[in-house]
């Protein structure tokens, strides 16, 4: 009898698909299924309820940090799009030579911790930092502004600071396939800037804007040491929560039911972008596999 051969590919997809299924499904699951059991005195009680889930819709505060969460994603999503599209354009449609190494210099705040980067803000922001220092130096205060460092706006600049890169790596990708002939042609026409990038960049680049949007909102959300550190009273997130109920509070059953629900509000969302997306040209081209 002759040997049977194994298709390369499930080969290849074999320890992939294994990977997947126990670092990433099997917590899940683990999780979903904590979110059903309630905590006894010192132990866990096992009996399915639905009580954990009831607590997280009825407690205002859960409420709120599950949407401060999401809405600190998409405001960050937002933000980095826009100061990312310029720059994703340049580096895609202006740059020929130099175009790896400013993509190399885009990913350079990565290499370092996220410890050294928060740090190194602290040093910028705080009240004997740079920027006060510059601001006293330039005579347009007279004392440190105090209310600069831990407070939601330091958050929101260290949090497009850290995740800009993700969003501008989308955009360029979506730049890269955007055909110059389009643009030209539209410019030959009569068509302003604004109408250009309203009528054929944006909707040809959207797909690109997706997938940016959707790393940041992604990591956004997860971000556990930014608001900690840099924050302050403000830097109270629904993560920090969830980590407060799986260590000191030992509810690992309610944490396990907040986290589902946000997983749930972000899995929501992110098929509302899916949905945007296949709306488009390009978008039913990509998911079609043309």
């Amino acid at each position: 009898m002759e040997r049977q051969q194994l298709n390369p590919v499930t080969v290849l997809a074999t320890p992939v698909v294994l990977a997947i299924v126990l670092f990433c499904l099997a917590p899940l699951a683990l999780l979903f299924a904590y979110s059903f059991f309630r905590v006894s005195f010192v132990s866990i009680d096992t009996h399915p309820s639905l009580a954990n889930y009831a607590k997280v819709f009825e407690s205002g505060t859960y409420r709120w940090l599950i949407a401060k969460a999401l809405g600190s994603g998409l405001l960050v999503a937002a933000i980095t799009a826009v100061i990312g599209y310029p720059i994703a354009f340049f580096i895609a449609k202006r740059v020929i030579l130099l175009k790896s190494a400013l993509l190399t210099a885009l990913l350079i705040p990565l290499y370092t911790g996220d410890l050294v980067r928060i740090f190194a803000w602290r040093m910028l922001l705080g009240a004997e930092g740079v920027f006060n220092s510059f601001l006293m130096w330039l005579g347009l205060i007279k004392e440190p502004i105090w209310a600069i460092l831990f407070s939601p706006i330091a958050t929101f600049i260290v949090l497009t600071y850290n995740f800009l890169p993700f969003m501008v790596l989308g955009l360029w990708l979506g730049m890269e396939s955007l055909d110059d002939r389009l643009v030209e042609a539209a410019s030959d026409l009569g068509a302003g800037r604004l109408t250009i990038f309203r009528r054929i960049v944006f909707p040809l680049t959207l797909p690109g804007l997706v997938a940016g949007a959707l790393m940041v909102f992604i990591l956004v959300i997860g971000d556990y040491l930014t608001p900690q550190l840099i924050g302050g009273s403000s830097g109270v997130t629904v993560i920090s929560a969830i980590n407060d109920l799986f260590g000191t509070a030992f509810d690992w059953p309610l944490g396990s039911a907040i986290a589902w629900s946000l997983l749930a509000a972000m899995l929501a969302l992110g098929a509302m972008a899916a949905l945007i997306v296949s709306r488009t040209t390009l978008g039913r081209a990509l998911m079609a596999g043309e």
